[in-house]
């Protein structure tokens, strides 16, 4: 399996980096040991081609069996092949440096993630307001700050547009409404992981009584995204930017095409 040809046609590389992408999509098979290695080798990424699997276990204060096993646990055959996709990695960022030697990259980088995102999610639009307008007993739910603030908005625009919606605060809430939920239900679910830490079992319960389930997360094989009946994700390339807030911005996207979509619908 070409590892590295995955990540750049996943379109991934726009807004997070290999070893990020990486631990995304293999997180369920990680360990806390495992997670806490990955944190040290991207501080030591820039060094990892020049390196033996001794020397970078030294460095990075773990085994060099503890390395392997990681390794070959991310996908790779062994260690020289992590090596080589890790240095093709290293000259592509090199390259993507000078296109944004000017100070535009953050700019760009929005850019390119808000067509991305737009182009995720553009055929899913229309299944998820179908199934917002054929069902009566609406739910938001948002795991985090950020979140809740983004579903409240979205709550207060349906009911601008003739249609209730119930925001839930944490996962207490959401796992009493799911005691209720029925072939009339819908939920709305944004997670930036997808990772259902805390609550997965209630929404495995919700998969299998066929309630029908929005979720909305980073763009990653996650568990919300696998469990939902709409996937809608984001790429977001300011969560990887050292000493910066998330902006959010392709989060808000999806949730503002779904109002203008709503909107359009009511003007029908």
């Amino acid at each position: 399996m070409d590892l590295w040809n995955i990540f750049q046609e996943s379109g991934a590389e726009k807004y997070m980096t290999l070893l990020k992408y990486l631990k995304t999509i293999h997180e369920e098979e990680l360990t806390d040991t495992d997670l806490d290695i990955l944190d040290h080798l991207e501080k030591q990424l820039p060094l990892i081609p020049n390196l033996t699997i001794s020397e970078l276990a030294q460095k990075i204060y773990t085994s060099s069996t503890s390395l392997h096993r990681l390794v070959k646990k991310l996908g790779f055959d062994g260690y020289t092949e992590f090596k080589y996709i890790i240095k093709d990695y290293l000259k592509n960022e090199e390259k993507e440096d000078v296109r944004f030697s000017n100070g535009n990259g953050y700019l760009f980088n929005t850019i390119d993630d808000m067509k991305i995102t737009y182009k995720l999610n553009e055929e899913a639009f229309e299944e998820v307001i179908k199934d917002l307008f054929s069902h009566n007993d609406i739910y938001c739910f948002g795991t985090g700050w950020k979140q809740k603030q983004i579903v409240d908005n979205f709550a207060n625009d349906l009911l601008y547009y003739g249609h209730s919606a119930k925001t839930l605060r944490n996962t207490d809430d959401l796992e009493i409404a799911s005691r209720h939920f029925d072939e009339n239900s819908l939920v709305v679910i944004v997670s930036l992981s997808g990772s259902l830490k805390n609550y997965k079992q209630t929404v495995e319960s919700m998969y299998e009584q066929n309630i029908t389930i929005v979720g909305v997360s980073i763009y990653s094989d996650n568990p919300l995204s696998r469990l939902a009946t709409h996937s809608l994700q984001f790429v977001d390339s300011s969560l990887d930017i050292e000493n910066h807030h998330w902006s959010s911005i392709t989060l808000h996207l999806i949730f503002d095409q779904l109002s203008h979509a709503v909107s359009i619908h009511k003007g029908d």
